[in-house]
């Protein structure tokens, strides 16, 4: 996979705007959607447990097989949370990581540079795909912090301010990595 162009990652815990954001960036750019949330409706509507809180390794498996199927498509160049989100799930779980995690090329596949978006009480909202508590969201941000870092990702927070500066500063970024690529 690491002969494809590197993927942006913008991640956060679940409400904190990562899909309204997404979804205004791809009037401009190509992003991939969040495969997490397709898997869970997936799963409701078959009437499957394949969801965070009922079967984490089912859904785990679920969603990167998904996601290492999206990643191939050489168009998109921001993803909607990455592989090492699910690392973060599991650990806040307590469950085992499976090796095709441990072992995947997160360095290879992703830039090194993450945008993250931080837990936001005035924006969060449960949703039939988000049923996570506002302190589950806590615990899972902390975990995703240590992941990336630990993964060595240099983590870009996202102020806690309107989707067209959170938006403004992805481009801008986005742009000075890009043309720093190209000299």
């Amino acid at each position: 996979m690491h002969n494809l162009q590197k993927k942006y990652i913008i991640t956060g815990a679940p409400g904190t705007g990562k899909t309204t954001l997404i979804n205004l960036l791809k009037e401009t750019i190509p992003c991939m959607d969040e495969i997490s949330r397709k898997v869970i409706i997936d799963e409701q509507k078959n009437n499957r447990n394949g969801t965070p809180w009922e079967d984490i390794c089912r859904f785990t498996n679920l969603v990167f097989n998904a996601t290492t199927k999206e990643l191939l498509n050489t168009n998109t160049i921001i993803c909607d949370r990455s592989l090492l989100d699910l690392e973060a799930y599991l650990t806040v779980e307590n469950r085992p990581i499976p090796n095709y995690l441990k072992t995947f090329p997160y360095l290879e596949t992703y830039h090194k540079e993450v945008f993250f978006t931080p837990t936001w009480f005035d924006i969060y909202c449960q949703d039939e795909q988000r049923l996570q508590e506002f302190d589950y969201c806590l615990k899972l941000e902390k975990s995703l912090l240590e992941l990336y870092k630990n993964k060595g990702f240099e983590i870009i927070i996202l102020p806690k301010t309107k989707l067209s500066e959170r938006y403004k500063l992805v481009l801008s970024k986005l742009s000075v990595s890009l043309s720093m690529k190209k000299h």
